[in-house]
């Protein structure tokens, strides 16, 4: 929607809660909490109860400007699906074509991160915060798409309410007295409310757009129209939509991460690296609709992975991450929703790695003592946060480009020729090509007599140090080296074409 108007950071009330989405209410009986002092906070569904839902991300890879754009699939809603990928990809591909990248700039940044509002059998609402960096500050803005599963249909949130004009007269009455916002601003503009949504007591929260703030901040601007004022607001769809919401089992409470034991693989041990071939194969950026195809072939093929994940993906499938903990991969992080770490400030920079550790540790019940810095953009406030949180930064020395649309047999003769012992191996965990490549992959590396072991494995019984970069090709200690040793230290990433959609 559009912005307002507006300069400066614009903030309403609680705004990182509201626009984080960290858990606020637990269960039927938080509901009941009175949320008065903050009406416009909304509560997320858990998207892990949500049946036959996955994750889909369009990504540029290491390609410039950078797209990282995720949003959820889900079997039985397919209009939507079908909705928020052209939508999506569309965008990033016009982000991508416009954006100028500048020399001596930060590298301009389109993210997409996703919650569920609500989730029941009769409608589902995905709220999209989208945030785009253009070079100095992030702009943030919001917008809910609905779902009328028996009606098989997408709605705009403007189809919660009969009258946009009334709607628009009623915000101007609730905006508060020391709102930066002014009445004026509030125009009958469909488009200014595309992200309508209700709080736990059913009141209507009226979502606009963030603006310029400096990096890592948000702005964001709501207001609530209190449940009895809003009856006479809501459409047929638009009851049904509250009702939704007041049914829709929501986020678990935090649990803390000292509940978890460090993240290592259930193998771990089984091969001895100073005399085996060891190569790491790791995978990021998922968990994606492909991921459960790729723990099916490593099975098959007695190998084993780290999977680098991002912290919204791993929230809502952690049947997937437990597997991957059962069969002996091992499962780390990939930041929460895969910003570039250095654009963000302090408070933010620490929010992506904290949200991402909680999200994997609850989902699979270790937490994470790796890190892969998203774009592999790591410096010293990096490197001091991945310490804090006992995480060693991991780079890769292949990139086989597997992006969508690549040739799975060219991406697997890649790796087979690009790899050498001790190499840290990085495909991506969200595009077919990739699940289309592993066999071939494993199977010319295996009869090399290359074994696929975990990250940590190549290193023995050196443990990796928190706060370090880990760079390849890794040989250990007592091996006879066949190119490359031991080598904490930074090195650059390479490259990949423009976005791709799965």
């Amino acid at each position: 929607m559009p912005p307002l108007g507006l300069a400066g950071v614009v903030t309403l009330l609680v705004v990182v809660l509201a626009s984080c989405g960290l858990p606020l209410f637990n269960g039927q009986k938080d509901r009941n909490v009175d949320v008065e002092s903050e009406p416009t906070v909304l509560v997320f569904a858990d998207p892990a109860r949500v049946a036959g839902l996955s994750v889909a991300t369009i990504s540029s890879g290491t390609a410039k400007p950078h797209v990282h754009a995720s949003y959820p699939t889900l079997p039985d809603a397919p209009a939507l699906t079908r909705r928020l990928k052209d939508e999506l990809a569309a965008k990033a591909r016009r982000f991508s074509e416009k954006t100028q990248i500048r020399e001596g700039q930060p590298v301009p940044e389109y993210n997409v991160d996703w919650d569920l509002t609500a989730a029941t059998r009769d409608a589902v609402a995905v709220r999209l915060r989208e945030s785009r960096f253009t070079g100095r500050t992030w702009v943030d803005s919001y917008r809910t798409l609905w779902y009328d599963r028996k009606g098989q249909k997408v709605v705009d949130s403007t189809g919660l309410v009969v009258n946009i004009k009334q709607l628009s007269a009623i915000v101007r009455r609730h905006l508060p007295a020391d709102s930066p916002v002014h009445a004026q601003s509030v125009v009958v503009d469909p488009q200014l409310y595309d992200s309508l949504n209700f709080n736990a007591r059913g009141d209507l929260v009226v979502e606009f757009d963030g603006q310029e703030s400096s990096p890592g901040s948000v702005g964001r601007v709501a207001v609530a129209i209190p449940r009895k004022e809003a009856d006479e607001l809501l459409t047929p769809f638009g009851r049904l939509a509250r009702a939704a919401v007041a049914a829709t089992a929501t986020r678990p409470l935090s649990k803390t991460m000292d509940d978890n034991p460090v993240a290592v693989s259930s193998m771990n041990g089984s091969v001895n690296c100073a005399v085996a071939r060891c190569v790491a194969l790791t995978f990021q950026g998922g968990p994606g609709p492909y991921t459960e195809r790729l723990l099916e072939t490593l099975s098959a093929h007695g190998a084993r992975a780290t999977f680098f994940m991002v912290g919204t993906n791993a929230a809502a499938t952690p049947g997937v991450l437990r597997r991957m903990c059962e069969q002996g991969d091992l499962v780390a992080s990939q930041t929460w929703t895969h910003r570039d770490l250095t654009l963000l400030s302090g408070s933010m920079m620490y929010d992506q790695i904290r949200r991402a550790q909680h999200a994997i540790g609850v989902a699979s019940g270790q937490t994470p003592s790796l890190l892969m810095a998203p774009y592999g953009a790591a410096d010293a406030r990096v490197a001091d946060a991945a310490r804090e949180f006992g995480l060693s930064i991991v780079r890769g020395d292949v990139d086989p480009g597997d992006v969508a649309g690549a040739d799975p047999k060219e991406v697997a003769k890649r790796v087979v020729a690009d790899t050498r012992r001790g190499s840290v191996i990085v495909m991506r965990d969200i595009d077919r090509v990739t699940a289309d490549a592993l066999p071939q992959v494993l199977d010319e590396l295996g009869k090399r007599g290359f074994v696929f072991v975990t990250v940590p494995e190549l290193y023995g019984t050196t443990r990796m140090v928190a706060g370090r970069t880990y760079s390849s090709p890794l040989v250990p200690a007592g091996a006879v080296s066949t190119g490359g040793s031991p080598s904490p230290q930074a090195a650059p990433s390479g490259g990949s074409p423009s976005p791709q959609v799965p």
